[in-house]
């Protein structure tokens, strides 16, 4: 059995470097994933911070007009100061010019107000418009890397794969069925170190007569009782060969 771990060990090798492959394939793939959506978001975003800005300028256009209304009103009012004939229509013509000047500083506070809105809301944008900036870039980096990389990580695949078929013929095929179903439900680790009487896989302290009986070279499979992977020490004595 001591030649079957060596091949074990020697696949687990293997799986786990491809194992680092497609990983870092599906990193960059969901990093890219994620920073387009973060670019439709970020640009849904800016439509919505543009059209505010624009609603907010529509407004205040509007209280430039309803200025523009009260001082047409207030000079026209005044105008016909020269022609009141008596006191009631003076007190009657200056409330109306008092009233007029009265919305016009009213406008003119909603329209120093809307300015104030305008400039917030567009640092607010120019951020968004930066960001929107950084996502693109950074996803056109991330989209080169990957079209880099990704012939090397397919023949760094193709080339374990290879390597893998060449000697998985050299132990049982229940055996290596074992140790897939196991490396499947553990993060693809099917066999682990024993050091200090600890499996090195799940870190939970063993028996010592596990780690004896592996020592001494044992005749069947050990299997960790708490992560189910299978065992093995260093430097065991090759008592059995497969």
């Amino acid at each position: 059995m001591f030649k079957t771990i060596q091949v074990l060990q020697k696949i687990q090798k293997i799986d786990l470097e491809i194992l680092a492959v497609e990983e870092e394939r599906k990193r960059y793939a969901a990093e890219i994933e994620a920073i387009t959506a973060g670019i439709e978001s970020g640009g849904q975003a800016i439509e919505e911070a543009s059209a505010e800005i624009e609603g907010l300028r529509a407004r205040i256009r509007e209280a430039d007009d309803r200025i523009a209304q009260s001082n047409a009103k207030v000079e026209k009012d005044e105008k016909r100061l020269n022609d009141i004939k008596n006191s009631k229509e003076m007190n009657a013509l200056t409330k109306e010019i008092s009233g007029a000047n009265k919305a016009k500083r009213q406008c003119e506070q909603d329209k120093a107000a809307l300015n104030a809105k305008v400039d917030e809301k567009t640092l607010v944008l120019k951020e968004k418009e930066e960001a929107f900036r950084a996502k693109n870039s950074e996803l056109e980096r991330l989209a080169k890397e990957a079209q880099v990389n990704g012939p090397a990580w397919q023949e760094a695949i193709d080339k374990n794969t290879e390597a893998r078929d060449a000697i998985k013929a050299a132990i049982r095929p229940e055996i290596l069925r074992k140790y897939e179903m196991i490396r499947a439900k553990r993060g693809g680790q099917g066999i682990a170190l024993i050091k200090n009487e600890t499996c090195q896989g799940c870190f939970i302290h063993l028996p010592p007569q596990v780690y004896i009986i592996l020592k001494r070279g044992a005749d069947e499979l050990q299997f960790c009782p708490h992560c189910h992977r299978i065992l093995y020490v260093e430097n065991a004595d090759p008592a059995e060969a497969v």
